[in-house]
């Protein structure tokens, strides 16, 4: 019998990894450089970064032959030839590529838990691996024959193993770690050359570390010469020469006969990371601090300090370097410096724990500065979204496919209470403002589109940041940026203008989507009576719409699910809202407005499994859904119907996202693999890897030649789409192309024109609430030249039903022409008293304040009365306030009707004299 032979799978594409922004170095295993050359590594997720810090480009070096696993740590070469990752996880790998060609060459396997710290011998022949404690061992291997030379229990869970290092000559190798500090002496061929094919086993000896003894050494390294310099040095004793950096802030120097020889005290609360070059000797600290100290006798050189400005609640642009020969300054709790690593002999590359990468010029110690600045979330990135271009053209319209050159923008939201915006721009260089203009910035990435993007970065902060943001959603016009927070509170940027807007307690729990409509302007007929809305989901099961147009008053709130809302979606010009959640239903809800009111109905949709996320496509009219069935899920947005459905080869499916042509969609599941889909046969057409955590977000760029996934542990990746893919999303948006819709509005502040300006709220008084809803302090988004102010509109309606009767049935608030204040209001007649037209503004800039105010009370009214059900005793009280802030509203109306008449007279050519004193509390 014939056997038939199974044909093989065709290769599944790959998308190309261009750029990655940020990364999750943890201590100073994760960083590691070369003085061969100008390169850097670091570890974001499961891909080994090499920056190139002359040419501010990246490589990336990812295991594609499976699936990767996160990276811990990274060592290069001497000669800069290979580069080394170890992984975490069990069954870990050592992890080699060829540093040129980032070809993977070697996995080195023999630990059973994750790796801690590898090193490789000078001669780059050689390299040691040190397992996490649980693991325990530390292996000796001969990698370009991957063969294991040694292995031995060199650690225990007590006594962690730290930091590795191989000594200049490489005749030994050094381990520290907690009360440890360990020489590991090799069998040699001979005496004069480094560590040989022939080595035989390692055994360790502990270092003599006098009144040191006790302590928990993090760091070691030491000298690495030229092969013809190191002869030289050997005879001198300097080769020999150990370098080790406990964690109270200890430096002590080795001797040949493995003895601290000296130490000085760093004079910081604590250590994390040491470099040794032929001059400097580099410590990272906490509290920003960088130490440095002559290698060969330790004394003080100087310190590079991070920059106070980066972390105050000023200026974001104004930077500081501090070099000083004192070491005693007082600083602010600043990030904490956790590695550090010499480069080329001249550049010293550290690594903050608030996801930050400095690189400074040290080659003059007493003129030491920054010359790049690599920057990124600090927390858990929660969101992304597309962003309008400059023309202020819907992301989803692919506008940069129809030849707009706006350019392509997103927005990322953040755990650590920051917005960040990203433009994908064809530059060559970029660079942040400085006060030492000589200073450049550079952005990572290469310098052309087509290669990858370069990025510009610019943060938005609110100044909620102690909460952090959980969801974002930006209007298709450019004018609002909308983001929940973990308290359940949502903040509204204006970007067109300088408003700021907190509602604060819009939900019971963490915002867990936003989602903007928009009226249509390209198919008016098809929906004649749109609506522009924001809907709000969050951990309570409550939904909330809110009328953009009318300063985002909330029309209408239901709760048909019984558990959290993971996803909701305004779609059809606002006339449908789509929302699922963890009970398993997908429902449908159609807008209407009858008789200037709003009415909401609903259609329920049981799925069966958790559906997760949900993504929209208004043109096509189809809403896709990833949930606990692992299917991928097309419904009819007009019908409700399922008329779609096919299984993702994998895991849960967890975020999906759709192209803007409609045809390909793409999922990440929870294996941290992005999928991409042919959306009507339900084909792979594509895969990624290279995530380290649970992908948070994706989306797919309007040029139909990128997408972008962020990370739960901050990072973002950018991504290639395969050319034919591309080619055909092109082609299907050109063959469908419509008109792009003019911009009507004003033009956005640009990145380097948001400014941000600080603003207190204070308790008005009389009206008794909890400390945490006014005494905030509050940071506005404004343009550079500007000044924050609001644009509220007093409204009657917006008030309860009982506060409107009490302000319409006052006769002298809005019938009465003749009404004035008395003595005690400041006011007269305002027939006898009519201003000139020199205090028009006076008194427009005064309504102004008043109205402002008016509005802030009208909010803390509506609160006060909409609040659940009380005990009796509370809810008398509660009465008792509102009615104290009906009087409080009562006078604001009557000082504005009185300003607004005395406006409108000096706007008809009166003249007069008149004074005013209008005294109003601002909530």
């Amino acid at each position: 019998m014939k056997r038939i032979r199974k044909q093989k799978k065709p290769e599944i594409p790959k998308l190309i990894l261009e750029e990655i922004v940020g990364f999750t170095t943890a201590n100073a295993n994760g960083l590691a450089s070369g003085v061969s050359n100008s390169k850097c590594v670091y570890i974001a997720g499961c891909v080994a970064v090499v920056y190139d810090i002359d040419s501010s480009t990246q490589s990336h070096l990812v295991v594609t032959n499976r699936l990767p696993k996160p990276l811990s740590c990274v060592a290069i070469s001497c000669d800069g030839r290979f580069v080394a990752a170890g992984e975490s996880g069990p069954h870990p790998a050592v992890v080699i590529w060829e540093a040129t060609s980032l070809a993977l060459k070697y996995e080195l396997k023999s630990h059973q838990h994750g790796l801690a710290c590898i090193a490789f011998s000078p001669d780059g022949k050689h390299l040691t691996s040190v397992g996490y404690p649980h693991d325990g061992y530390i292996c000796l291997w001969d990698f370009q024959s991957q063969s294991l030379i040694t292995k031995c229990k060199g650690c225990t869970p007590s006594s962690a193993v730290a930091s590795v290092s191989f000594s200049a000559d490489g005749r030994f190798f050094i381990t520290a770690g907690k009360k440890h500090l360990k020489f590991w002496k090799l069998g040699l061929s001979t005496r004069s050359r480094m560590i040989a094919r022939t080595a035989s086993g390692a055994t360790g000896k502990q270092a003599n570390l006098g009144h040191h003894k006790g302590c928990l050494f993090i760091a070691v390294a030491s000298l690495m010469w030229s092969e013809n310099r190191l002869l030289d040095h050997i005879q001198t004793g300097e080769a020999l020469h150990v370098y080790a950096l406990t964690d109270e802030g200890v430096l002590c120097l080795l001797n040949s006969e493995m003895a601290i020889a000296n130490s000085v005290e760093l004079q910081v609360e604590k250590g994390f990371g040491l470099s040794v070059s032929r001059k400097l000797v580099a410590c990272a600290c906490n509290n920003g601090q960088v130490k440095l100290f002559s290698s060969n006798s330790l004394s003080y050189s100087g310190s590079l300090y991070y920059p106070e400005s980066r972390c105050s609640k000023g200026s974001v642009a104004d930077l500081h370097v501090m070099i000083g020969k004192n070491g005693n300054e007082q600083l602010q709790s600043l990030p904490n410096a956790i590695a550090c690593q010499f480069s080329t002999l001249q550049k010293l590359v550290v690594i903050y724990d608030d996801r930050s990468l400095f690189i400074w010029d040290v080659q003059d110690v007493d003129k030491a500065s920054r010359c790049a600045v690599l920057v990124s979330h600090s927390a858990c990135i929660w969101d992304i979204k597309n962003f309008s271009c400059e023309h202020m053209h819907d992301p989803s319209k692919a506008c940069v496919a129809k030849g707009c050159s706006g350019g392509v923008s997103f927005a990322t939201c953040s755990a650590d209470g920051s917005i960040r915006l990203w433009d994908l721009e064809q530059s060559s260089s970029l660079s942040l403002p400085t006060e030492d203009k000589s200073m450049s910035t550079l952005s990572s990435g290469p310098t052309h589109l087509e290669r990858a993007g370069v990025f510009e970065r610019d943060s938005l902060v609110s100044g909620f940041a102690s909460t952090g943001y959980r969801s974002m959603a930006v209007s298709s016009d450019g004018k609002y940026l909308g983001a929940g927070d973990f308290l359940g509170n949502l903040h509204i940027f204006n970007l067109h203008t300088t408003d700021y807007m907190c509602i604060q307690g819009a939900h019971d729990g963490e915002i867990l989507s936003l989602s903007f409509s928009l009226p249509s302007i390209d198919a008016p007929a098809k929906f004649p009576h749109s609506h522009y809305f924001l809907a709000s989901g969050g951990k309570d099961g409550m939904i909330h719409v809110y009328d953009v147009q009318r300063n985002f008053d909330i029309i209408g709130s239901f709760r048909d699910h019984s558990a959290p809302v993971t996803c909701v979606k305004c779609t059809c010009s606002g006339t449908k809202i789509l929302s699922c959640n963890a009970d398993r239903s997908l429902i449908f809800c159609d807008v209407s407005m009858i008789d200037s009111a709003y009415k909401i109905s609903c259609y329920h949709r049981v799925l069966p499994g958790v559906v997760y996320d949900m993504a929209v496509d208004a043109s096509a009219e189809i809403a896709v859904t990833v949930g606990q069935d692992k299917k991928i899920n097309t419904f009819s947005i007009p019908s409700g119907k399922l008329i779609r459905s096919f299984k993702h080869i994998g895991r849960d499916p967890i975020k999906v996202s759709v192209d803007p042509s409609s045809s390909y969609l793409v999922c990440s599941d929870s294996f941290k693999i992005l999928c991409l889909y042919d959306i009507m046969s339900g084909d792979m057409v594509a895969q990624a890897v290279g995530h380290g955590d649970v992908i948070t977000g994706v989306i797919f760029l309007p040029d139909c030649e990128h997408l972008v996934s962020v990370c739960s542990n901050g990072c973002i990746f950018v991504w290639k789409v395969p050319g034919s893919l591309s080619s055909r999303m092109l082609k299907k948006i050109k063959e469908n192309a419509c008109p792009l819709s003019p911009a009507k509005f004003s033009a956005p502040a640009t990145s380097g024109q948001i400014k941000l300006h600080e603003i207190n709220y204070h308790q008005p008084e009389g009206i008794s609430m909890t400390p945490n809803v006014f005494q905030v302090k509050q940071r506005v988004l404004c343009r550079e030249g500007s000044t924050p102010a609001t644009s509220f509109k007093f409204s009657i309606s917006r008030l309860p039903k009982w506060a409107q009767a009490k302000v319409t049935n006052l006769p002298s608030l809005m019938t009465d022409p003749n009404s004035s204040f008395s003595e005690t209001g400041k006011f007269g007649s305002a027939d006898k008293q009519r201003p000139t037209c020199e205090t028009v503004l006076v008194y427009e800039e005064a309504l102004h304040n008043l109205d402002a105010a008016a509005e802030r009370a009208v909010q803390l009214f509506s609160r006060l009365a909409n609040q659940h059900a009380r005990t009796e005793s509370s809810r008398e009280h509660e009465n008792q306030l509102l009615a104290k802030a009906a009087e409080m509203l009562v006078s604001i109306a009557n000082k504005i009707n009185a300003t607004a008449k005395l406006v409108q007279s000096a706007k008809t050519g009166s003249n007069g004299s008149a004074k005013m004193d209008i005294s109003t509390t601002e909530s």
